[in-house]
């Protein structure tokens, strides 16, 4: 088992709180979120997101961490759970996009910061990458298409 300081953890709310700030204004200025069930929504994004994290330290399979985010999530929202109506009633007043948009500030941030590294990478890493997006999206069309006909 991993240790798991106490200053990584302030590190991770820090961020956390910090990105949280950003989907919070996002939300309430382009989307048109009302503060409390912005709050509220993140809250749980936050609680979820910290949770996935240490269990990610803490189990000792190498997976990554939005694995374990992902798995936090389903059993905070999953029907059986106690709480899942109020963490996806709370959750549902957050946008999609007011998340996605500091994600994406920051990867281009980052491809930024790099570019050295990205241009040697050349077209043909770039063709590759394009065609992996594109038959990732079309996969998942294909998988939710079959799942949507047979249920």
């Amino acid at each position: 088992m991993k240790q798991l300081s106490k200053e990584t953890m302030i590190d991770w709310l820090i961020v956390l709180l910090i990105f949280s700030l950003m989907v919070l204004v996002g939300n309430l200025l382009g989307y048109g979120g009302e503060l409390l069930g912005s709050l509220k929504g993140m809250g749980w994004l936050l609680v979820i997101t910290f949770l996935g994290l240490i269990l990610k330290e803490i189990i000792p399979f190498d997976l990554p961490a939005a694995a374990y985010i992902s798995l936090v999530g389903i059993l905070f929202a999953i029907p059986w759970s106690p709480i899942s109506a109020i963490v996806i009633s709370d959750v549902e007043n957050i946008s999609l996009l007011a998340i996605c948009t500091p994600i994406l500030g920051y990867a281009g941030v980052t491809v930024g910061r790099d570019w050295p590294a990205f241009k040697q990478i050349g077209f043909k890493g770039i063709i590759v990458s394009l065609l992996v997006i594109v038959g990732t999206v079309i996969s998942c069309v294909l998988l939710s298409e079959l799942f949507f006909r047979i249920f």
